[in-house]
Parts: structure tokens; sequence; C-alpha cells
């Protein structure tokens, strides 16, 4: 009986050494790292995103505006619970357009991101480019794998000079 009991114990002993080699080796986030700081995912601000977005919005566009124009952003809509993942409509005055984007957020490594003191870098991926329907956006190119997700709409408030949330 006894010897059943330490094989218990031993068995329970290798299965809870299993799991902390398990965790200390994948890159889940841990409460204490050890140098005492946070060991988690870098969140990102959907305000800043949007942001840089509408500074961007000329590069990351896959179409040029017409006439000359410039592109400016009407509405973002991101996935719920999801700020990496949304879409953007925007037009030029003429034509009205929706991409579908996801961002990173990485590490500044160039020298000219370190000259200006950023620390890190938001990249942008085309994920799907749309245009208007008769009813709703037609898809021209890329997925669209969020087409049935909730999304919460942003639209550009004047008096306060940020993005708000509508729904």
């Amino acid at each position: 009986m006894r010897k059943k009991h330490s094989l218990i114990i031993l068995i329970i002993l290798l299965i809870t050494i299993g799991i902390f080699f398990y965790v200390k080796n994948t890159n889940l986030p841990l409460e204490n790292s050890e140098n005492g700081e946070q060991n988690q995912k870098i969140q990102l601000d959907c305000q800043e995103i949007m942001q840089d977005v509408v500074e961007k919005i000329s590069e990351i566009s896959p179409v040029e505006p017409v006439l000359g124009g410039d592109w400016y952003i009407s509405r973002f809509w991101f996935i719920k619970d999801d700020n990496e993942n949304f879409y953007v409509e925007y037009e030029d005055g003429h034509i009205l357009r929706r991409i579908l984007l996801s961002v990173e957020k990485k590490p500044a490594t160039s020298p000219e991101d370190k000259q200006a003191g950023r620390e890190y870098k938001l990249n942008y991926k085309v994920i799907g480019y749309f245009e208007p329907g008769e009813t709703t956006w037609v898809r021209k190119k890329g997925e669209d794998p969020f087409f049935d997700r909730e999304l919460d709409l942003y639209e550009y408030d004047n008096e306060s000079g940020q993005w708000l949330k509508k729904n």
C-alpha cells in the first residue's frame, strides 16, 4: 500500500514538473519575468492605429485616387474584441473604397525610427479590397474572413478631435 502511495506522489510530481517546463518554454504571458517586468504581448490601441492609418492611407491603399485627389478616411470598422483586424472606408471626393487591414506592432529597428525616438512601428497588410455594390460591398481582391463578424464602428468627431465609437 505504501508503494502505491509513493508511486502516485511520484507521478503527480513528474506531471507538475512537466507542466512547469512546458509553460516556461512557450510564449505564454507570465505574471513576472526574470527581470521583474511583464512579459506580455504588446497591446494595440485603436486610437493610435486609426491616427497612423489616417496619415498613411495613401501608402496603404492598393489604388490611386482619381483626378489627382487625396484619400481621406470616413469610417473604421474594427472586428469586435480584435484590434488587429479592421476595415477602413475611405474616399477622394469622387469614389468610395474599403479595405480590410491587419496590423502588427513591431519594435523599431531602422536607424531612422531610432533617431526619431520611435520604440515600435505599425505594419499593415491589406487582406481584402472592396468597391461599393448596389446594397453591400463587393470584394475585388483578397479575402474577407471577417464578413460575418460583429463590428465596432468609429467615426471622426471634430469637437473632440478623436475617432469615437458609434455602436
